[in-house]
């Protein structure tokens, strides 16, 4: 079965989850775009927001992506991570086991 790109980097960022969690900050600009793109609301941008550690606002996020069932979650956290964190998406797109292709 083939997945979708969302689902492609769904899994990536999933099997990247410590690394992730230790690298990325979702304040700013991450967090704007995803406002933006209407992948998560204000209220929830400003629960995580409220988060004392970047670690806890960045489980926080994966957490309401990987619920949101939203098709372009995904996708839109790694347009959104090209800014600040290239090398973050470098490690995605390296990442990944023929299992999920």
């Amino acid at each position: 079965m083939l997945l979708s790109e969302n689902e492609r980097i769904r899994h990536r960022v999933t099997d990247t989850y410590s690394y992730f969690v230790q690298t990325v900050d979702p304040k700013g600009h991450v967090m704007d775009l995803l406002i933006e793109r209407r992948v998560v609301n204000e209220e929830i941008a400003e629960q995580l927001r409220r988060k004392e550690t970047r670690q806890d606002r960045c489980r926080s996020m994966l957490h309401e992506l990987l619920s949101s069932g939203n098709p372009e979650a995904f996708v839109v956290l790694r347009t959104a991570l090209q800014r600040d964190y290239e090398y973050v998406v470098k490690n995605i797109d390296k990442t990944g086991s023929l299992s999920y292709f």
